[in-house]
């Protein structure tokens, strides 16, 4: 009674206490109001920034500007001005034409149209406000014609007819085969054959040293050096994709910037760290609200791995790699804005402001499994699929990853069902248990007492499978992912 006493009585004397003024509110300044035109302007740039992502912005440019240089050839200027910011009476004919040329005539895939229709339908959703983001239809009163031509019956009829005609041929879907280790190995094999790399790391060695080393262009020939450039380019790339599971855009688009090469030490180790900037699904993270175990999923650090062999040592490839382009082409460190993985020139000069391409990457592979000896068909994909197959079932034992963590090291979405992921990494043995072609076949009875029992078959779903070290280990994944699911 006593303490709450006093405390009443020390908040009276505070709240009538006649020698502490009270302080007046702060009035704030009046802030200088911008013009509608640069409020517009602010509205204009923040949609084109954040709206959609860039590199989709700049595909659908691509296809727009292809579309637009078609129509040139033509005389009557309605025609030619179809595809123009402002939409009038021709543009849902000449899209509609256009699409039948790229689709029938020179046989683009489904992917292929479905992305120049919906460039020019977010080119014309965007023009003037939402002018033009209705049906495509005339405006008897207004006497005109309003609303969005990509959404014309016209332009509808023709896609329709193209996928019909995509799904009607039939065509065998190019299915990317998997990059395993060894393929790893043996591409690094043929490399060396092709292209002696001693010299090339003996002279980064002796210029990481110090050394006034001789000028490389007196030891090596302008052919000899170009072929050195893309035999240790190829190789870094496919380690780093190999290690990250990167798509091809996502590792092409690197920079030097997202490579945090600070010698840092944790346990006598040094690492860097590769932050995947561009990494499929980024932005939709972003827009649904980052968790805070969400703030690191597209930053990986990468150790030395001297187990894993030169091929697929990954710190080894890409500090080689950095260090070819630095004392020999560039002649000064690697910028922040200098892409990873540059275009080379024909006469062997790199770019470092222009990314390597997509179809050259692709001629990289064909070439060193074709050397190699490799059989199957391998895309740019086959890296993904390769690593992480990899570390699911094929790493020696106590170094497989559980499916958490291949899901998170892949970057796949949370929501992305698990069966749809097993059949990514287990692909030939789910093909071995949908194929029921020979379920009339006789039946063969036979166990299989573990996964490593050399010299038994395992019958799944019909088909015998030789239970090498392979087939084992596959199947014990499996047994082990069905049990806990």
């Amino acid at each position: 009674m006593v303490r709450q006493k006093a405390s009443t009585t020390k908040r009276a004397a505070t709240s009538g206490s006649p020698d502490k003024p009270r302080r007046r509110a702060r009035v704030p300044a009046a802030k200088e109001h911008p013009s509608l035109h640069t409020v517009h302007q602010i509205k204009e740039v923040g949609k084109q920034t954040h709206l959609r992502v860039a590199k989709t912005r700049e595909t659908y440019s691509r296809h727009v500007r292809r579309a637009r240089s078609w129509l040139q050839v033509y005389s009557d200027p309605g025609f030619r001005n179809a595809f123009e910011r402002v939409p009038n009476q021709c543009s849902d004919k000449a899209l509609a034409l256009y699409l039948s040329w790229r689709g029938f005539q020179e046989n683009c895939s489904q992917s292929t149209i479905d992305g120049i229709r919906a460039a020019f339908k977010m080119l014309w959703d965007e023009a003037d406000g939402a002018t033009f983001r209705r049906d495509w239809h005339h405006n008897d009163t207004r006497h005109r014609w309003e609303g969005n031509p990509v959404r014309s019956a016209e332009v509808n009829d023709v896609v329709a007819s193209i996928r019909h005609k995509v799904s009607s041929e039939g065509a065998e879907r190019t299915h990317s085969g998997a990059m395993k280790k060894e393929y790893m190995d043996r591409i690094l094999t043929w490399s060396e054959s092709r292209c002696p790399l001693d010299f090339p790391l003996e002279y980064i060695r002796l210029a990481m040293m110090g050394f006034q080393a001789l000028s490389l262009g007196q030891s090596l020939s302008k052919n000899a050096k170009l072929m050195a450039t893309r035999h240790l380019q190829h190789l870094a790339c496919g380690a780093i994709a190999f290690t990250l599971w990167t798509r091809n855009y996502e590792l092409v688009k690197l920079k030097r910037g997202d490579i945090n090469l600070d010698k840092t030490v944790i346990d006598g180790v040094s690492y860097f760290e590769i932050h995947l900037k561009n990494r499929k699904g980024w932005q939709r993270k972003l827009d649904k609200g980052m968790r805070e175990s969400d703030l690191r999923s597209n930053h990986y650090r990468i150790y030395p791995r001297p187990d894993m062999g030169r091929a697929c040592d990954s710190f080894l490839r890409l500090l080689i790699w950095m260090k070819w382009v630095e004392y020999v082409h560039l002649g000064r460190p690697m910028a922040e804005d200098d892409f990873l993985f540059p275009a080379i020139g024909a006469n062997g000069v790199l770019q470092p402001g222009e990314p390597l391409s997509h179809d050259m990457v692709q001629k990289w592979i064909d070439e060193a499994v074709a050397g190699a000896g490799i059989p199957g068909t391998f895309s740019t994909h086959c890296y993904r699929r390769g690593g992480a197959q990899y570390r699911f079932m094929f790493a020696p034992v106590g170094q497989r990853w559980t499916l958490a963590r291949v899901r998170w090291w892949g970057g796949w979405a949370e929501g992305k069902h698990r069966d749809t992921l097993m059949r990514y990494l287990l692909d030939e043995l789910h093909c071995y248990e949908n194929d029921h072609s020979d379920a009339l076949g006789p039946v063969v009875k036979i166990v299989l007492k573990g996964p490593w029992d050399i010299g038994q078959s395992l019958l799944v779903g019909g088909r015998v499978v030789n239970s090498s070290q392979e087939a084992g280990v596959a199947w014990w994944r499996v047994k082990e992912y069905r049990e806990k699911t």
